[in-house]
């Protein structure tokens, strides 16, 4: 194997290291990550935020802040409140749980086109 595939693998097992080990936030992680990579000469400093023009990374930027106004919101814990309540047995919980995920999957905001 070549220098540049070791240094790839040793950036891969330092980043998932941190990963696992906790103390730092995913996101400080991967800037991490990416800086250790432009350092060891993996990553060309030109093509390093590229990728950050992508859509798909606005779309995935935009799913987290809304989830975590959905958590901060307290509205899961209220409706999961009102559920837990009224829906005790197990066959009653798969019944909500699948009708969500069905009635999810079947609205037109979901669909293909």
């Amino acid at each position: 194997m070549s220098l540049s595939q070791w240094l790839s693998i040793a950036t891969l097992a330092g980043m998932m290291s941190l990963f696992i080990w906790g103390r730092y936030r995913y996101d400080v992680t991967a800037v991490i990550s990416l800086l250790s990579a432009m350092l060891v000469g993996i990553v060309k400093p030109e093509d390093a935020f590229s990728g950050f023009s992508d859509d798909i990374v606005i779309i995935v930027g935009s799913a987290l802040v809304m989830s975590a106004a959905v958590q901060r919101s307290g509205v899961v814990e209220t409706v999961l409140g009102f559920m837990s309540a009224r829906v005790q047995r197990v066959r009653s919980q798969l019944l909500v749980l699948t009708a969500s995920v069905v009635s999810a999957k079947t609205s037109p905001h979901f669909r293909k086109r």
